[in-house]
Order: structure tokens, then sequence, then C-alpha cells
């Protein structure tokens, strides 16, 4: 019952981030082979304020709610339906609804998930026994005003757009294995293999053509070699920077910042907002800071049942149930 009302409402509520859309539950639970369910809070007269999906699956015979791979943010989302509240009304609002969605998680014996940036009061979690870690992604607001945008960038980076940018082509493509060959080119040089397969990513792609929200770029050198790869996704307000590849042998080459400001002006004319997806990897994470984007800090919820569990849970990050 509570899924289906979640699908009723996300069909009419245009505001619902795509990573809390039903069918994206649905493409990633099949790809992971988990399932998923949703606790809803209602208001008084039973229509829907706000939603934690949640990810169920077993391993090693433990109940485990984890952020799939590629899930981005999960966690909880709540629809205020007041914009200029006081700070200590919308603070109750989001306590009152945390201790309403609480009760009706299944008792996992690890969840950790990757809540969306807009959820910034953990508090009633915190009392709850849950742990907290903040991470951090890059923001871009305002991306229609291009002049603006690309003022925001670091000189170096700007010069180097200005100068070399005419020396390679861009193109949008369907052709989701060359895609994925240019992204486990850039997962060799981090460390190691990619956490994903092409199945898996498959899978996610047939739902996000299904319902429109994704854009592959490739930008290619003056020999019409693919030197770098972009996955887009969005919805009705926000351009995510799902993943990024770049072929080791070019990655100084700014082929791929070349290639990320391409797809910033082509989103601006769908949304406001370009989210890089921001890595704590260091080097990742300077990369993306060079476009001048706001540091936007976001919460790793986590919580098991003893300690062993929790270093069971270091095992667990990026892989699959």
């Amino acid at each position: 019952m509570q899924k289906h009302d979640y699908r009723l409402y996300s069909k009419r509520n245009v505001k619902l981030p795509l990573f809390h859309q039903p069918w994206w539950l649905d493409a990633l639970a099949s790809a992971n082979g988990s399932s998923w369910d949703v606790a809803l809070s209602r208001s008084k007269d039973g229509n829907i304020i706000a939603a934690w999906p949640y990810f169920t699956g077993l391993k090693l015979g433990m109940d485990i709610s984890l952020s799939p791979v590629l899930g981005s943010y999960l966690g909880i989302w709540i629809d205020y339906p007041e914009e200029n509240w006081k700070e200590e009304t919308r603070q109750s609002y989001q306590n009152n609804i945390v201790k309403d969605l609480l009760p009706q998680l299944p008792e996992f014996h690890l969840m950790k998930h990757n809540f969306t940036p807009t959820f910034d009061n953990w508090k009633e979690l915190y009392w709850a026994g849950y742990n907290q870690t903040t991470h951090y992604t890059y923001v871009l607001d305002n991306i229609k005003d291009h002049e603006s945008v690309f003022a925001g960038f670091k000189s170096n980076l700007r010069n180097s757009i200005k100068k070399l940018g005419y020396t390679f082509s861009i193109g949008a493509t369907n052709d989701l294995v060359a895609f994925y060959e240019i992204n486990k080119k850039s997962w060799s040089v981090q460390d190691g293999k990619i956490p994903y397969t092409l199945d898996y990513l498959q899978k996610l792609d047939d739902a996000l053509i299904n319902n429109g929200n994704r854009y592959i770029r490739l930008i290619k050198d003056a020999n019409n070699n693919i030197v770098a790869g972009a996955y887009i996704v969005r919805d009705n307000h926000t351009a995510y920077n799902l993943m990024l590849g770049t072929d080791p042998n070019h990655r100084h080459s700014r082929a791929a910042e070349i290639l990320l400001w391409d797809v910033i002006q082509e989103m601006s004319q769908y949304v406001d907002r370009f989210d890089f997806e921001g890595s704590m990897i260091e080097g990742v994470s300077q990369f993306f800071k060079a476009f001048g984007g706001k540091q936007q800090p976001y919460s790793v919820i986590s919580k098991s049942k003893n300690k062993w569990i929790a270093i069971a849970a270091r095992l667990f990050a990026g892989k699959n149930f």
C-alpha cells in the first residue's frame, strides 16, 4: 500500500528528485538484485509530506540496507509546504517527520544511506542511535547565466578552455559501451576496478532512456579518439554528473573540463542547477572545485546492531548487495 501510494504521489509531484523516483528505485533494485520499500509521513488530511525510500537485501544472513552503486542520494525527502517559515517552525516540522518515519523502518543489522543535501537536520536520528558522517559535493546555481558561471572558474581553467576547446569535438551518443569503456579506464587510474558491470549500467540506462532523463556526451581529439565521456542525468530542477571518464593518457589535456563546460551549458536549457556529484577523494574533489561551485554538504547516515557489523560496513562500501 505504501509503495502504491508513493507511486501515485510521484506522478503528481514535480519537486520529487530523480533519485527518489519509484521508476529509478525499481531500476536500481533490478540491477543489484535487491528490493525496495518506503516509509511515508502524512499530514492530518492524509497527504504525503515526506518519504524515506530504502533498499533491503541479505548479505551473510544479515538484513542490510545500503545506498546502491550509482544510487547517489537517498534518505529522507521532505515536501515543505511553506518557503518562508521561521527556523524554529521548520526544525519542528523536520523533527516530527523523522519521529514519524523511524518506527516504520525494519530492524536492519546494518543501514547506511547517502542522504539528499536538502536534508540538514539529523538530530532526531542521533537521538535514535544513528551515526552521521559529512560528505561534500560541488554545486553550480543559476547555470543559465553562462557568463557568470564561466567567470567563477579558476583562471587557468578558463584560459585552457579558451585555448584548447577548438582542438576537440563533442557529440551526443547512445553508445553505452563506448562510454563504459572510457569510464572503466578512469577507474584503472584511481586504483582499481570499476564497481559496476556493463549489465548493471545497462539496466539503469534503459530506465533513464524510458523516462527521458539521461545524456551521454563524448569528446574526441583531432584523430577521432575518444578521450573523455560524461553521463549526465537530470530531474526538473538539477542536472547531475552521475559518471565521468577520462583516458589516462589524456588526463592532462583538459578534455574532461572542456566537456563538462559544454554539458553545463547544454543542461542550462532544462534546469538551473548542476551537481558535480563530488567525491571525497582529494584529487577528484580538487578537479570539481576548479569550476567554482558551492561546496554542498550532505550526510551519510548509518546504524548497525554492533561494532563488528559496523566494521563490515566498510567492506560493503561501494558494493552491491
